[in-house]
């Protein structure tokens, strides 16, 4: 595996995790009513001040289910990032297997001034992500 491949997986759980944390943490709806991790149902702690138009129950509720909705959404879309990462830069099966000699694909190192003469054009040579 590239390192590349190695590390994008990673990247999309550490993104996932954030998502996680953050639907794990309690909120405030408009600066007067508590609410408590939406993951947990959103519940209002307080109710808001009897002149307000804020509906401490259904609001509570309607935020929590927005922040899950992003979440969710955040996620899909760094899975689908993710693979679609992985799956754009695919490896030769010499490359993979470590059978070098075999790579199909070369190209004259010397002038690109990485050295000389003919390399392995596999992404385990190329040094990069």
């Amino acid at each position: 595996m590239t390192n590349q491949q190695k590390a994008v997986p990673l990247v999309v759980l550490f993104i996932i995790a954030l998502g996680l944390v953050w639907s794990l943490i309690p909120f405030q709806f408009a600066d007067v009513v508590d609410c408590e991790a939406p993951l947990f149902g959103a519940q209002n702690k307080n109710e808001a001040p009897p002149t307000s138009f804020i509906n401490a129950e259904e609001d509570c509720k309607a935020k929590g289910k927005s922040r899950l909705s992003v979440t969710a959404v955040t996620a899909f879309v760094a899975v689908l990032a993710g693979t679609a990462v992985v799956s754009m830069k695919p490896i030769s099966s010499a490359c993979a297997n470590g059978d070098h000699e075999k790579c199909r694909e070369f190209w004259l190192a010397g002038v690109l001034g990485e050295g000389s003469g003919l390399s392995c054009q596999c992404e385990c040579h190329s040094g990069m992500f």
